[in-house]
């Protein structure tokens, strides 16, 4: 049952959509042919590993621009809302990661720079901003024209264990793309 769970929870809170598509470069594509747009959606509910009960939800536009058929950039907004009913705490992050992706046939490269600015507890700071930036590796397999699922895995170079942000220098996402 808990591997159900946990795969359940890291479909949901992974789950988005990069709508890219080939673009015929002969034909002399308009700006809005090479602009694709996505995003991705988070739940989660439960218990921490603190015994206290929790809520997540995260919304995550994207925009990208099809620079040819290899390369693309674009940026994701990131929302992300957590609840802790026990303690009566709330929390709003957002944010917003620019992005670069090459792809090597179903193979690709990917590089991230998250900006996130979230509540702050030290005295004098009402919120602070923290950054990522995330690259890696990732596989997309392809499914029917246009469809496919994808994986990737992340490295944060800006990691610090010391700040205790982040759980793990490593990100893995696994997204359909439509």
């Amino acid at each position: 049952m808990k591997p159900l769970l946990i795969c359940s929870f890291l479909l949901l809170t992974t789950l988005s959509s990069f709508a890219q598509r080939e673009i015929d470069e002969d034909s002399n594509p308009k700006f809005m042919d090479r602009v694709y747009f996505g995003g991705g959606l988070g739940f989660s509910t439960g218990t921490s590993s603190y015994n206290g009960k929790y809520t997540y939800v995260g919304l995550y536009p994207m925009i990208g621009y099809m620079v040819n058929n290899q390369f693309s950039v674009g940026t994701t907004i990131t929302y992300q809302y957590y609840s802790y009913p026990d303690v009566n705490l709330s929390i709003s992050q957002y944010g917003f990661s620019p992005f670069a992706r090459y792809n090597f046939g179903p193979v690709f490269l990917y590089s991230e720079f998250m900006v996130l600015n979230t509540p702050s507890y030290d005295q004098g700071a009402s919120r602070r901003i923290y950054n990522r930036w995330l690259n890696g590796v990732g596989y997309s397999q392809p499914i029917g024209s246009r469809g496919s699922i994808n994986a990737m895995a992340l490295y944060d170079v800006l990691y610090n264990d010391s700040e205790r942000v982040f759980n793990s220098p490593w990100v893995f996402r696994v997204f359909f793309s439509f």
